[in-house]
């Protein structure tokens, strides 16, 4: 027959006890927290697949915010170019009036004047600015706006013309795992002529004296006006118009080609818009099957725990009090 001491009977109550304990402020742990796994240690396997989970989320949602980002820089940049287009449409249409011929010294100078105000507006489009205060059409260039007027190269001799102080840079997000989407729509292009304003930036030269390139559209428009106008004229009526649609048909071709591209990459952010939406929540379940606790679940354990543990509490008081001393 087993015999079993006294103290075995007191420690293995109390170890039972101190077990149901534990199990109970586990199980209450985790319906306060609405979490499976409290500390890692709890599940490691599980933890470790939460954990990477959480990173490949969080990586998304970087994704999402970069696209955000150049969504609205996109966005703007495509008004911009709209506006730019919508500007060069009316500058065209007064250039083909100027061209009937029957216009007087007036006239010109009425339309002459018309058409500069329209060149501010275009050069004004030119040097638009995002929220942050980044120009659109500059490159990296933050400093100064992209388009001015005046000496380009600090020779006095050289006339005054529009030249452009952005750069050829092309701003990039990361909006994918594998995709970069430029963000922006430089003015000039690194070698020849080239970028939104047909700007070359080999020509420039950091100085002193600093040599900015040139913007060939804007000086091309500006010409046309200045032959147009009879205080600047070198040139009959019919050639300043002529020169002047042409100069707005290479100029609206370029704003054309970006907004194309714009668009096009408007479209694209749509569509990772909407991947990374699902995805984020494909993410975001899968870790509630991982971490989120089943109340339903949790509580009927919990009760259950209570009970063992009431029940090994008041046997292990039966227990303790038998004793034959009590039957002498």
């Amino acid at each position: 027959m087993l015999r079993i001491a006294t103290n075995q009977v007191y420690d293995r109550n109390i170890f039972a006890m101190q077990r149901a304990q534990t199990q109970m402020h586990q199980t209450q742990l985790q319906v306060a927290s609405g979490r499976k796994m409290v500390v890692p240690s709890d599940d490691p396997v599980r933890a470790a697949r939460s954990l990477e989970l959480q990173q490949s989320q969080s990586v998304n949602q970087q994704f999402l915010e970069n696209i955000g980002y150049a969504k609205d820089v996109l966005g703007l940049t495509d008004t911009r170019l709209t506006q730019m287009s919508d500007t060069l449409q009316y500058l065209r249409d007064k250039f083909v009036q100027a061209g009937t011929g029957a216009l007087t010294a007036s006239d010109r100078a009425a339309l002459a004047q018309d058409l500069r105000s329209q060149l501010a507006n275009l050069v004004g489009l030119a040097n638009s600015q995002d929220g942050q205060g980044n120009y659109l059409f500059g490159g990296f260039k933050n400093d100064r706006p992209p388009i001015a007027w005046g000496d380009h190269d600090g020779n006095p001799v050289t006339p005054d013309r529009y030249y452009y102080q952005g750069d050829a840079n092309v701003k990039q997000m990361q909006v994918g795992a594998a995709r970069r989407i430029d963000a922006n729509v430089p003015g000039s292009s690194a070698s020849g002529p080239g970028g939104l304003f047909d700007a070359d930036q080999s020509t420039f030269v950091a100085g002193p004296p600093t040599q900015y390139p040139l913007a060939r559209f804007f000086n091309d428009l500006q010409d046309a006006i200045d032959a147009l106008d009879p205080a600047t004229a070198g040139a009959t009526t019919i050639h300043a118009a002529s020169a002047g649609i042409a100069a707005v048909d290479r100029f609206l071709a370029r704003v054309q080609q970006y907004t194309a591209k714009v668009g096009s990459q408007l479209a694209e952010l749509d569509a990772l818009t909407e991947m990374g939406k699902a995805l984020d929540l494909d993410y975001a379940q899968a870790r509630s099957r991982i971490e989120d606790l089943d109340y339903t679940e949790a509580l009927s354990r919990l009760a259950q725990q209570q009970m063992v543990l009431s029940a090994a509490q008041q046997s292990f008081v039966k227990v303790s009090n038998l004793s034959l001393f009590q039957y002498l």
